[in-house]
């Protein structure tokens, strides 16, 4: 059985920068709370009229490709992961895939196979998961996993909508676009690669966030009990780091680095603060909350890219990516980052 790694990575970010302050000055109703103290959220990246999906998806796909030792006709599988399918403007495609059209338009060989999925903001690491599987089994020798969040839609339509000081709309505000790719292959050495993945799923509580047509205009919406998903997930995180330190013998000291979520600084700190005693402490918790916001499923992504492009990691280091989605997934994932550190040139 073979080891997967993260061979390359692409990054796409958009160049118009939204403050929270400027979003709050747009409302009617002003919340009771400061939301940039209460979310760490400073700004966020906004999508230009000529963006969608499709187009953040391609530019990371291009950034990547640009880092890694394969071109196009070399990836034996596409995977698109994003929520949002926005194509042509705001247009909502379900097909033909987003993944169809990055391969026909991309360079990707015709054979390639290609498919889109979707797992609320754990889109992309579960699409990691897919493809380690893919590769492990020897199915595959290298694919792509790419997500192109133009999520902003809808903080516009919670603009429009929200008319008490509490309202369901309230996590809309957190939003920013972005476009993530990352390409995968077998790792060559042992400072290199996957360790394990785990995932499970609370679908007991997949009503605390629905992501739909708005119920009073046009647009897309999403309706969040964020306090109630945020306390189902600090119940349950310091049970599941202890299964995981059983099952894999792993603690705090053997992680340089731990990338969550992008939701809130506050309920990050809270969260994983109550781990630390399962956990044997907490290593760093690497967020990029304050200038990006939360770019769903891109967001792991996001903000390893902020963090290694401005070397800002250790030279070998290991990361445990955590994810706390709506739905209510849960996963982790555990990776050396050989591949990566020396695309972003920490050695040779």
């Amino acid at each position: 059985m073979y080891k997967s790694r993260f061979e390359s990575m692409g990054v796409y970010l958009p160049e118009k920068i939204v403050t929270t302050r400027e979003l709050i000055d747009r409302m009617e109703a002003k919340p009771h709370f400061d939301l940039e103290t209460l979310t760490g959220i400073s700004a966020r990246r906004w999508r230009s009229d000529e963006e969608d999906s499709y187009t953040l998806a391609s530019e990371a796909v291009l950034r990547a490709l640009e880092k890694s030792s394969y071109v196009a006709q070399d990836i034996d599988v596409i995977i698109s992961c994003s929520i949002t399918r926005f194509k042509g403007g705001l247009s909502y495609y379900m097909e033909p895939a987003l993944s169809k059209y990055i391969k026909d338009n991309l360079g990707f060989r015709e054979s390639a196979m290609n498919f889109d999925m979707t797992n609320a903001c754990a889109g992309m690491l579960t699409g990691v998961y897919i493809l380690n599987n893919m590769i492990k089994s020897g199915l595959v020798k290298n694919g792509l996993v790419v997500s192109g969040e133009c999520i902003t839609p809808i903080s516009e339509t919670a603009l429009k909508e929200i008319r008490e000081p509490v309202d369901a709309q309230f996590a809309s505000l957190t939003v920013g676009d972005s476009g993530s790719a990352l390409i995968m292959d077998r790792a060559l050495e042992a400072n290199d690669g996957i360790d394990f993945i785990e995932f499970m799923t609370l679908a007991e509580f997949a009503e605390l966030c629905f992501g739909m047509p708005s119920t009073e205009h046009s647009g897309v919406a999403m309706y969040t009990d964020a306090i109630a998903i945020h306390r189902e997930v600090i119940k349950r995180l310091p049970k599941l780091f202890e299964y995981l330190i059983k099952k894999y013998n792993v603690n705090a000291t053997d992680y340089d680095y731990i990338i969550p979520h992008q939701t809130s600084a506050r309920a990050i700190s809270t969260a994983f603060n109550m781990c630390s005693p399962h956990f044997d402490g907490i290593p760093e918790i690497l967020m990029s909350l304050d200038k990006y916001g939360n770019t769903s499923s891109t967001s792991h992504f996001v903000v390893l890219e902020d963090h290694l492009s401005g070397k800002k990691m250790k030279e070998h280091a290991r990361v445990l990516f955590v994810s706390l989605a709506s739905g209510i997934a849960i996963g982790f994932i555990s990776a050396k980052l050989g591949k990566l550190e020396v695309n972003y040139g920490y050695y040779n």
